[in-house]
């Protein structure tokens, strides 16, 4: 008898796991397949995706090798991606990312039973407020959709999704009858975002067009579409008070405190409508509604109104203080609720350890989560490293009884300012998660997250972090380093294992929030910082460049190589800068002239080597914020302020306080400034070098032209044998 397939049966057989198809077809299993397509340029024919159940609490993937095809399970499409890059990694088959990315896997898997991963945490938090300032504020659809598939391999699904919200704004002050000029005059250039929604600033460097602010809509459909196709649930901002001086015009008799920050002047200060003034939740209820009729219901609105400012309601300790920091926190949290019942107050913890002793004991921090239900509030612990390494303080669970009750997230702030220098404790990074599961006091520890101010650096410390992350067990941090290596270039190799033994007893055995050599800072300067650029850190760089001839055409291997060595010669720089200041000290002018010398050639070595890695370049930190203009005009303004903040900030307390080690912003920043302050000391003149800084790099337009090297692998040896005798 003729046997017929029924076609439900052959349609499971094709779509299913064990069938043919990449995917089950299910929704995450395909936006998980784009994801592996767009970063490694093809979608391997041994591998299969697809979806399993998960729910708003667990968060897990399993994979698998049958026949020679890894079948990868996920309860999101972030799970997917998660499973799959984790399988590559620890294999040693590639790796995703921000440098560069490898795929090489055998045409025939070797076989591996189911592996389940259940992640401890519900929730994978990934950015900083900052992250929009010191990376993020001139990017395109085209960045960000690879930053987005980065963030899904790695396994982070609750990115924080501020953008438009400014327009939002906009659309809600415009109705209650405030100008377009009152509007505009508020807000900051988008470089400065951060710190105006954070209500440090305001005004500063503005005066985007009208396009712009569409053109951000516009994006932040594009943005929050993909993350929720992969499964994310996106962190937006919410209202916090901060409003246009403009306000008290149309409402004369608002509650308006001058908050002040820094040492901006009196046109940048910003302006806090206080939360007990009704016009509060007005605005508040109003915002969440228009954001909500554009971009859809939400579940997580980020606000903070304190950030590293005064709280106006009285001394620690005192009744008023406790009463109007629970009806502050009542109000606000009414402006969200009123909007939307089911969202949840997310609040940045910095706070709690930055300002501890001054303005948040535990009665304070309790007073201030009080004012929403227990399952309507999540805390940020944003600087477990800071309080371990920095303040050396009380862990912020132990010290405030577990958060008092509500949901809170530990994480790391393993980068500022977009530093470019290496650090991060990779022992802490890998398993210092696990202290504050184990804790009596761990209260409702819903989420794992990593809040670093700026990103594209440091790279193997993120894929630490991203592998605590799902992890409930200790991680060897050598069995860690050998994967990555693998994973990374292929194979390992003597030199590069000798790299590693000496970057743990160097850099990535410590953390600090100063990773900056003195050089990037305004002369005179000669204050160390504990960056650990010690012995074993030129020993460690030498040993890597030394494998140079067994890793030749190794993309990622070259592209470390040119970065690393320049690292070496930012490290050299800083003993000659030592040197040259005890010259001039001493009036030994002719031989401060000469390490004056000496200093810039290594300073120009190491520009013009990086001019050859694919993201330490200023010019694509530029290109990027002339890009995001519609007009001339706009693009000239946005050149300006990204010179200025990754160079004089904008406020004198924060000068040098991004401190990129890139070509561009060393030829026409740092050398000249040091050039300048060493040829009027040496001169027997006093230099001006305020107005210096502000004239010069900020002020002009473009960067000088510099010539690549033609094998920048081959000059970074040469440049690291040149410099190595300069001792410590």
């Amino acid at each position: 008898m003729r046997f017929v397939f029924p076609f439900a049966a052959l349609l499971m057989a094709l779509t299913g796991c064990g069938g043919v198809a990449p995917t089950d077809g299910s929704p995450s299993a395909e936006a998980a397949k784009a994801v592996v397509e767009r970063t490694f340029g093809r979608f391997p024919r041994n591998v299969r995706f697809c979806s399993i159940e998960g729910s708003d609490t667990v968060n897990r993937y399993a994979t698998m090798v049958s026949d020679g095809i890894l079948t990868v399970e996920g309860s999101t499409g972030v799970a997917i991606c998660k499973g799959f890059h984790d399988y590559i990694l620890s294999n040693g088959y590639g790796i995703a990312s921000w440098t560069g990315n490898r795929l090489d896997l055998p045409r025939r898997l070797p076989e591996m039973g189911r592996r389940e991963v259940v992640s401890p945490y519900a929730v994978h938090l990934y950015q900083n407020v900052c992250t929009y300032g010191y990376t993020y504020p001139f990017w395109g659809w085209e960045q960000w959709e690879k930053e987005i598939d980065w963030m899904a391999l790695h396994g982070f699904d609750m990115p924080l999704s501020p953008i438009g919200g400014e327009t939002i704004l906009a659309r809600v002050w415009k109705g209650m009858g405030l100008s377009d000029e009152q509007i505009l005059d508020y807000f900051t250039g988008p470089a400065h975002f951060p710190w105006m929604r954070m209500g440090n600033m305001a005004h500063y460097c503005g005066g985007m067009s009208k396009e712009w602010f569409d053109g951000q809509i516009a994006l932040e459909h594009k943005i929050d579409s993909r993350e929720k196709e992969l499964g994310m649930t996106p962190v937006y901002q919410g209202f916090a008070g901060f409003v246009p001086k403009g306000f008290a015009e149309v409402f004369p008799d608002a509650d308006l405190t001058e908050t002040k920050w820094s040492t901006f002047p009196e046109e940048d200060h910003n302006h806090m409508l206080s939360p007990l003034d009704p016009l509060f939740k007005q605005v508040g209820s109003a915002f969440i509604r228009e954001w909500e009729k554009e971009f859809g219901k939400g579940k997580y609105y980020l606000i903070d109104s304190f950030n590293e400012m005064k709280v106006p309601f009285g001394p620690l300790g005192s009744y008023q203080r406790s009463e109007n920091l629970r009806l502050y926190s009542r109000k606000l949290y009414e402006s969200v609720a009123e909007a939307n019942p089911d969202a949840v107050w997310v609040l940045q913890g910095w706070m709690f350890g930055y300002q501890r002793e001054k303005e948040w004991d535990p009665a304070s921090v309790c007073d201030l989560l009080a004012g929403a239900p227990d399952d309507k509030m999540l805390v940020i612990d944003l600087a477990v490293d800071f309080n371990e390494y920095v303040w050396k303080s009380e862990k912020s669970w132990d010290y405030l009884s577990g958060f008092f009750g509500k949901g809170w997230i530990w994480s790391t702030v393993p980068n500022f300012g977009g530093r470019t220098g290496l650090v991060g404790p990779l022992e802490f990074l890998l398993n210092n998660h696990l202290l504050a599961a184990g804790s009596p006091n761990r209260g409702n520890l819903v989420g794992f997250g990593t809040s670093p101010e700026g990103v594209e650096n440091n790279e193997v410390a993120y894929e630490a972090i991203a592998a605590a992350g799902w992890s409930g067990s200790k991680v060897d941090p050598d069995a860690f380093l050998d994967s990555y290596t693998r994973a990374r270039y292929g194979r390992t190799a003597p030199g590069i294992k000798a790299f590693w033994d000496g970057m743990l007893k160097s850099p990535y055995s410590n953390f600090t929030s100063n990773v900056r050599f003195r050089w990037q800072r305004r002369p005179p300067f000669k204050k160390s910082y504990s960056m650990n650029v010690n012995e074993h850190y030129f020993a460690a760089i030498e040993d890597f460049i030394s494998e140079r001839e067994n890793f030749r055409g190794n993309r990622l291997y070259e592209i470390d190589a040119i970065g690393y060595g320049a690292l070496y010669l930012a490290g050299k720089a800083d003993i000659v800068l030592d040197s040259l200041y005890a010259a001039v000290e001493r009036k030994e002018l002719a031989a401060a002239s000469e390490k004056e010398a000496l200093l810039l050639e290594i300073l120009s070595d190491t520009d013009r080597l990086l001019e050859s890695h694919p993201v330490w370049r200023t010019q694509r930190w530029l290109d990027f914020a002339r890009g995001a203009a519609y007009s001339p005009e706009e693009a000239d303004a946005f050149e300006l302020e990204a010179k200025k903040l990754i160079s004089v900030w904008g406020g004198r307390s924060l000068y040098d306080y991004s401190a990129r080690i890139w070509s561009g912003l060393i030829r026409d920043y740092y050398i000249p400034r040091l050039k300048y302050y060493f040829d009027s000391v040496i001169a027997g003149e006093t230099p001006d070098m305020a107005a210096f800084d502000n004239a010069g790099f900020p002020a002009a337009v473009g960067l000088s032209p510099v010539k690549p090297f033609r094998h920048p692998v081959e000059e970074a040896a040469a440049l690291v044998e040149k410099y190595s005798a300069l001792g410590l």
